[in-house]
């Protein structure tokens, strides 16, 4: 139990982070467009260029091996997927009818995209930014095998790591963590599929 704690504490505190992040990064990026969406585009395609175990080999050599340093590390380009799909959608609403509407009598900037826009978004981006939450404890345990786990912190990819080496003799010690973690990623699909229906309800029934 004290493992999972862990586990969804981590993974919740850097998807809302990441979410964050990402929704405002795509809603500038495909609001503006232009030269502002091609620089930061650039800017994202380099950042996503550098592999995450270099990123949270630096992030250890720098700051330790705790979980504020790998937090941090999954903050630094988990976002850019969530942020990829905002800008996708306010490429495909930011021309609507109503949004022309809204402009021509007098809407800011700031109204066109969080009162317009973005609420007609949340319901493609909010399923897969909800899966971030699995993503995270997936990221976490694949690390932890490499030997890059949190340190004196209990938590599904620690376990995972310590209990590798007696699968042959103990497999329940192995199984069971992943089993939960299946568990966990079905539970957050239905969820966020969920939230999708009743943010957008012509959405609903699709993948």
């Amino acid at each position: 139990l004290k493992a999972l704690r862990t586990s969804l504490l981590l993974a919740i505190v850097v998807s809302a982070i990441n979410f964050s992040i990402g929704l405002v990064w795509g809603s500038i990026s495909g609001y503006f467009g232009g030269n502002v969406d091609l620089a930061m585009e650039r800017f994202c395609d380099i950042l996503g260029g550098v592999p995450f175990v270099v990123v949270i080999t630096l992030a250890i050599i720098l700051m330790g091996s705790n979980l504020v340093t790998f937090a941090i590390a999954l903050c630094l380009t988990g976002w850019m997927g969530t942020a990829a799909r905002t800008r996708t959608q306010f490429y495909r609403f930011k021309g609507r009818e109503y949004i022309l509407a809204a402009r021509t009598l007098g809407a800011s900037d700031k109204r066109l995209i969080f009162k317009h826009i973005l609420p007609n978004s949340l319901g493609t981006i909010i399923t897969s930014a909800v899966l971030m939450i699995p993503s995270v404890i997936f990221s976490e345990a694949s690390i932890a095998y490499l030997g890059l786990g949190l340190k004196g912190v209990d938590s599904f990819g620690v376990l995972l790591s310590q209990y590798q080496s007696t699968y042959s003799t103990h497999p329940m010690l192995i199984i069971f963590p992943s089993i939960i973690i299946s568990l966990l990623m079905i539970s957050f699909n239905l969820f966020g599929n969920g939230l999708r229906d009743a943010l957008n309800p012509t959405l609903k029934g699709s993948e």
